[in-house]
């Protein structure tokens, strides 16, 4: 009996060409899904760095106004550093507005590209409601300390009225010829009862040849003079407060408004939340009409026995007609 060697067909190529077919599939597959994800995992990570640099900004804030605030504490009726107090509230006013602008346009972000996920649209709600409730803190306490700078700068303002009057008052006392005792020197102080302590001034008081003009002679700097020099240094350094004052109550006026753009913002978030809060439950409400209706569409079919027997009925006659023609 022969032995035929069974007939081999070689396959490989075949198979090679087919594993070859697969990769190429799978590889097409693989950049598409990357290309699907990359954006949104791109959108989550530009989201949370600019949500991170405003939490930044709000840290460095709150940290400038701890030392506005130790400034405005201060209660020293001179060296008060008034330059340092005005350039940092400035510095202050600038970052609160550059943080709000920046949450404005992270707010308008999120909302524009918004996915179909609902927790990362809640997330990002979420956190742009912290970072909102965060600036308007740091808004309330830096108009706070304004207030505190300004009542301060009127108290001080006040006791440098009361010292002047007082120095006024202490200068009013006068003495020879309408004259402050203080202004004329001391050897002339009494009409010749008294001898001065200059030899000079002494022999020209006993010569009698020598005659003294009402005794003017040697007199000191005048004191209304330092009086009227002191008068113009407060003038002018309570023009530097009333300035300062002035630029407290109009960057307090400017928190204010900011304060109250703040405020419409979280309102605005309030409104979009309660009617989503309204959508949900109007849903539910059209749910579960809908589900009444069925369940009493359902047992009005069940409990009409003489509508079956009916439908019953006309399969049966449109079998028959159907076996007849056939």
């Amino acid at each position: 009996m022969d032995v035929y060697p069974p007939n081999v067909q070689d396959r490989t190529l075949e198979f090679l060409q087919c594993v070859s077919t697969f990769n190429k599939q799978n590889h097409n597959k693989i950049p598409r899904a990357t290309t699907q994800n990359g954006p949104t995992k791109s959108q989550r990570s530009e989201f949370t760095r600019k949500a991170g640099l405003i939490a930044k900004d709000i840290a460095r804030v709150t940290n400038s106004l701890g030392k506005l605030a130790a400034l405005a504490r201060q209660k020293q009726l001179f060296n008060d550093k008034p330059t340092d107090m005005i350039e940092l509230t400035y510095v202050i006013k600038q970052d609160i507005f550059k943080i709000e602008r920046s949450l404005k346009e992270l707010q308008q972000s999120s909302v524009t590209k918004s996915s179909g996920d609902n927790q990362i649209n809640t997330y990002t709600k979420n956190v742009v409601q912290l970072l909102n409730t965060k600036v308007k803190n740091v808004s309330e306490t830096f108009k706070e300390v304004l207030q505190t700078r300004q009542r301060n700068e009127l108290a001080k303002k006040s006791r440098q009225e009361q010292l002047l009057a007082s120095v006024n008052g202490s200068l009013k006392d006068t003495g020879v010829n309408g004259k402050s005792n203080e202004v004329l020197p001391y050897a002339l102080r009494k009409k010749g009862t008294q001898i001065s302590e200059n030899p000079f001034l002494s022999s020209m008081e006993q010569d009698p040849s020598v005659s003294v003009p009402n005794q003017d002679y040697l007199s000191i700097p005048d004191q209304s003079q330092q009086l009227m020099l002191l008068e113009e240094q407060s003038n002018q350094y309570q023009q530097e407060r009333s300035r300062a004052v002035e630029a407290i109550e109009s960057t307090i006026n400017e928190v204010g408004g900011l304060f109250q753009q703040l405020a419409t913002m979280v309102q605005e978030q309030g409104e979009v939340i309660q009617r989503i809060d309204n959508n949900v439950e109007d849903i539910g409400l059209n749910i579960s009409g809908a589900q009444r209706e069925l369940l009493k569409y359902y047992n009005t079919v069940t409990s009409n026995r003489w509508l079956m027997v009916k439908i019953f009925g006309i399969l049966i006659l449109f079998f028959l007609m159907w076996v007849l023609i056939s």
